[in-house]
C-alpha cells in the first residue's frame, strides 16, 4: 500500500525526486516499487476474488494507467517533467482512489 500512496502523492514526489530529500526515489523506482517489487499483478490474481468491484476496479485502472504512463515514459525521464505532466496527474489521481478504496480515511 505504501508504493501506491507513494505514488498518489506529489508531496512524497516532490521530496524524493529532488536532491536534498529525505528519501531517495525517482519516476521509475514508484513504477518499479509497485509493478515489480511489490508484484501487483500477483496481488491481483491472488486476492482478486476476495476485493469489492470497486477495489478491484481502482486496482485494475491504476494498473492500467501506470503501465501505460510507464510505456510511454522516456528511459530517464526529468522528474520535472512528470511532476508536472497532467497524464501523471491522471495516475496520481488513479492512485489516490485505490488507496482511498483500501484506507477509507485516505491517509493522503
Amino acid at each position: 500500500m505504501e508504493a501506491a500512496r507513494n505514488i498518489a502523492s506529489r508531496e512524497f514526489q516532490e521530496e524524493s525526486w529532488f536532491p536534498g530529500g529525505k528519501v531517495v526515489s525517482s519516476p521509475d523506482e514508484v513504477y518499479q516499487v509497485l509493478m515489480e517489487d511489490c508484484t501487483f499483478h500477483l496481488f491481483l490474481q491472488t486476492h482478486g476474488n476476495r476485493l469489492t468491484e470497486e477495489q478491484l476496479a481502482t486496482a485494475n485502472e491504476l494498473r492500467s494507467m501506470l503501465q501505460d504512463y510507464y510505456n510511454a515514459m522516456p528511459r530517464h525521464p526529468d522528474p520535472s517533467d512528470v511532476l508536472n505532466d497532467p497524464q501523471w496527474e491522471s495516475v496520481r489521481q488513479a492512485a489516490r482512489r485505490f488507496v482511498q478504496c483500501y484506507e477509507p480515511s485516505g491517509g493522503i
